[in-house]
């Protein structure tokens, strides 16, 4: 194994550009190499303008090319970024031979994200137990590496030149202890990697030219905006504390100006209104500030300004997500996040609003969209499109996780449902309104069959009033109501109901007794620090450090507690599960239940469905350039392929562990991306 890092210096921003367009900079330059060849000791390499001591000079690199010829594997923590400055720095600049496959590289940082632990290096190692990173590289970094800072140095003294080489060997030795602990992906897991490796380093292509229209118009309509709130309020939009404080004081009930906060806010109003009572409701010139806020609040080009800054030379952005960026294993959105652009205008064809976009008038947009803002940012999909000579073709597997969950439960009544082509959200609205079977469809019910949707997915992980509540702000249904509906529906899933109790139980007692426990085809095992998941096809769910304390149940009366707290109460604590996760960048013990399992196994599951479709896809000449939860999105050529085909390649040859499961999946086409 070769272990290698590279250091950098650039005038560009690496954080806010990404690690490819960072390395096409003309800017951007070496430092120096590092590498380890298995157990010999660490090398590097440098260039010569570098003022240094006489007795100390740069390895030659030879032994690093005869040992990839020999067929060594390649490491790195992060190899993105590696990849991309050998092939765009060291092989046109300093004649490095062409960077070698990527089915030939390794990653620790895929690694530790496989096995749920911290990416970053030094919190990985730090969760490891061992010491972290030189201390001295930050500093060395942000004074030499960041050129963009105006406390950056171009020139490096002698001594922090050799300071920065051995801090750059440190990261090695770190990457090769990091290797040593992991070890290796799976080999079931290594294509998937590999797949993930190409379909981020292809990228995607971006429509710069209605990128830079669409910043124009947002730009332009958030001016006039302003003017307008500045005028009302004589606040500017930017002074936070001052506009709540000028809202209350003119009839608000505000505690902040987030989105959820001022949509309440009118809702409410909206109600005294109705029920006429206008005693409390908002005076007209407050009501137009809110909604101000709420348009002001669409108006940002922060996505926009992250698309086009991290677009190459070749039109395209990479690295935009994740490998295993979840513990499930689903990728997780980088750079500009498209895992999370807005959701496109479900009856406006792309190219019809794109063309209206080009108009390049505000105006125009509020006239036929209603709302120019709204229409500008219901078309961040759009601006991810094919190549000439291409289109964008996409498929995901439709309801998966209900699919799934079904099947991994044994609800055989849902399963046969499935079977039977039912619309297993619109079957759920009738029963939540008393409909007659068949009354809601997405067409004459939407609202309807979006509770039907919701209760589906609150209800189906072990969720409740909390869960449907997260969904749906709308307050269409009392909570005495919603709780009726969910009681209800686990009355009618009785299996699936017992897979939460069942898989609680059965991690709860692998941690216990230190054994392997099951239910139906989900085991759990005890690794070394870890508890493992183990899903039908052998996928591992990993969770570090796993501990069980006691809590009172869920259930417990709280008027019961004197009597806890005496000693003299009947109830018995439960064992509750935990392990250690990363949370909002912090390593943190989380608290798991059965329900939150049973999602774990389910999008696991649906993501073990998924990645053998992409590579059938990409077998057949269909490209993909993204996954998007249960979604495959490929590039391909104009001539090649049918809808059909494609279909039929996402759901052929299924595996022993799920043939038979009711999968079906709904496909599309056109040059631009959608959804």
């Amino acid at each position: 194994m070769i272990t290698i890092d590279f250091e950098t210096r650039s005038e560009s921003d690496l954080m806010k550009v990404g690690a490819a367009a960072y390395s096409e900079h003309p800017s951007t330059d070496i430092i120096c190499v590092s590498w380890g060849i298995d157990d010999l000791p660490i090398r590097s390499w440098w260039i010569g303008d570098f003022e240094t001591p006489e007795d100390v000079k740069p390895y030659d690199t030879t032994e690093v090319w005869d040992a990839i010829d020999d067929g060594h594997l390649i490491e790195a923590h992060n190899i993105g970024f590696e990849r991309s400055i050998w092939k765009n720095v060291m092989t046109p600049r300093y004649h490095w031979p062409e960077c070698p496959p990527v089915e030939q590289w390794r990653d620790t940082m895929a690694v530790a994200a496989y096995y749920a632990m911290p990416q970053q290096l030094e919190k990985l190692m730090a969760a490891m137990g061992f010491e972290g990173k030189d201390p001295q590289g930050y500093r060395l970094i942000t004074r030499y590496s960041k050129l963009h800072l105006k406390t950056a140095r171009r020139d490096i003294p002698e001594d922090d030149f050799m300071l920065f080489v051995k801090y750059c060997e440190r990261d090695v030795l770190l990457e090769q202890t990091a290797s040593d602990m992991l070890g290796d992906l799976p080999d079931h897991e290594i294509p998937n990697f590999i797949l993930d490796m190409r379909m981020m380093e292809r990228g995607l292509k971006l429509d710069i030219k209605g990128i830079t229209v669409a910043t124009q118009i947002v730009d332009k309509r958030f001016e006039e905006l302003s003017e307008v709130y500045r005028g009302i309020c004589g606040v500017k939009p930017t002074q936070v504390a001052k506009s709540l404080e000028w809202i209350n004081a003119h009839g608000g009930q505000l505690d902040n100006l987030q989105a959820n906060a001022l949509e309440e806010e009118i809702e409410r109003d909206d109600t005294l209104k109705q029920s006429n009572d206008t005693s409390q409701t908002l005076p007209d010139n407050t009501r137009r500030v809110i909604e101000l806020r709420m348009q002001l609040n669409k108006a940002s080009t922060r996505k926009l300004d992250a698309m086009a800054r991290q677009t190459c030379e070749d039109g395209r952005a990479k690295y935009q997500t994740r490998y295993h960026g979840t513990q499930t294993g689903r990728n997780a959105g980088s750079g500009f996040q498209p895992l999370n652009l807005k959701r496109s205008y479900e009856d406006i064809p792309p190219d019809r609003l794109v063309k209206d976009i080009m108009f390049k008038d505000p105006a125009y947009l509020d006239m036929i969209y209603g709302d120019a803002m709204e229409a500008v940012s219901s078309a961040s999909r759009h601006w991810i499109m094919a190549e000439d000579g291409y289109r964008i073709m996409a498929g995901d597997f439709v309801s998966v996780e209900a699919v799934v969950l079904a099947c991994l439960a044994g609800e055989q009544w849902k399963v046969e449902a499935f079977r039977a082509g039912e619309k297993i959200y619109e079957r759920m609205a009738d029963k939540i309104y008393g409909y007659p079977a068949g009354t809601v469809t997405k067409a004459t019910h939407p609202a309807q069959r979006f509770d039907g949707k919701i209760g589906e997915l609150a209800f189906g992980y072990q969720g409740a009033l909390g869960a449907w509540r997260k969904f749906d702000r709308t307050d269409r249904h009392t909570d005495e109501r919603v709780i009726e509906i969910c009681r209800a529906w686990r009355a009618e899933h009785p299996e699936t109901t017992k897979l939460w109790r069942s898989l609680n139980y059965a991690a709860i007692s692998a941690v216990r007794d230190d054994k392997e426990t099951s239910y139906r085809e989900i085991g759990f095992a005890p690794v070394d620090d870890w508890l493992a998941m183990i899903l039908p096809n052998g996928k591992r769910i990993w969770y570090y450090q796993p501990l069980l304390s006691k809590r009172m149940p869920r259930w417990h009366d709280p008027a019961t507690e004197e009597d806890c707290a005496n000693g003299t109460c009947k109830c018995e604590m439960e064992h509750v599960l935990s392990y250690m996760s990363m949370k909002n960048g912090q390593w943190t013990r989380i608290y798991t239940y059965g329900g939150k399992l049973a999602e774990n196994a389910t999008q696991a599951t649906s993501r073990e469905i998924l990645m053998p479709a992409a590579r059938r896809l990409e077998g057949h000449g269909y490209t993909p350039i993204l996954t998007v939860y249960d979604e495959v999105v490929c590039e391909v050529p104009e001539h090649l392929g049918s809808l059909k085909e494609f279909e039929e390649i996402m759901i052929a040859d299924p595996e022993y562990w799920y043939a038979g499961w009711p999968l079906s999946v709904d496909a599309w086409e056109g040059h631009r991306y959608k959804k």
